[in-house]
């Protein structure tokens, strides 16, 4: 067995804790188990969220600038690339620094899809939730839709303020608010019913956590400035 195997294996079997703390407090269902496991996920990696939101903020705030300097120096691509380095050192932000968490994160959640795809439902009779009979077949309507909505919803709170958008990056942010959610819309649609529970789940938690990140940005701004 291989690492990435070990590492999926893993989360099947948290997937099958959580459903037996769901059991041992009379609420047996494997739905619960998957919405309980993926706030945990979700509630774990916050830290690593706020820091890679943190780090597009700041560059999302330098945007005007680089422009400018592209502008500026637009014949001379070197000279270009020395003041945008001069620029992100003087305003202390690493563009590099919002691709750490997410290189940290990405494996987490795809480990956890792996698991959800081909899981194993020890107990078939809790694997119903709500209206969806089978958390291992397809739920062809409401799960997708759902699915879609929060996508969309989590894209638009978690987009930069539209003056700190360039015209291309706001061009490319309508674009991607519309195809994304089509997407994820389509796959709940296809793959089993638990994954879309998922995508349901871990969008409306991030929705959650982006209102709070958002609301601290402004209170951090607002003290700033007083």
């Amino acid at each position: 067995m291989g690492l990435w195997d070990l590492i999926v294996g893993s989360f099947s079997s948290l997937i099958q804790f959580f459903y037996n703390i769901t059991s041992m407090v009379g609420l047996a269902n494997y739905g619960l188990a998957i919405i309980l496991i993926t706030v945990f996920i979700k509630m774990a990696l916050y830290p690593l969220t706020v820091k890679q939101m943190r780090s597009m903020r700041s560059m999302a705030e330098l945007a005007p600038k680089q422009k400018a300097i592209q502008e500026k120096h637009k014949k001379n691509p070197q000279k270009a690339q020395e003041e945008m380095m001069k620029l992100y050192k003087d305003s202390g932000v690493n563009p590099l620094s919002g691709c750490l968490p997410l290189l940290i994160q990405l494996p987490i959640l795809i480990a956890f899809y792996g698991a959800l795809l081909n899981f194993n439902y020890a107990n078939p009779a809790h694997s119903g939730f709500l209206w969806v009979p089978s958390l291992s077949v397809s739920d062809p309507y409401i799960l997708p839709l759902l699915a879609a909505a929060t996508t969309y919803l989590q894209m638009k709170v978690s987009a930069p303020p539209k003056n700190l958008q360039t015209p291309q990056s706001e061009q490319m942010q309508k674009m991607m608010s519309v195809m994304m959610p089509l997407l994820i819309g389509w796959m709940a649609h296809t793959f089993p019913a638990g994954l879309a529970l998922y995508w349901v789940t871990f969008n409306t938690v991030g929705i959650l956590q982006q209102l709070y990140i958002n609301r601290s940005f402004e209170v951090q701004k607002g003290e700033g400035t007083a």
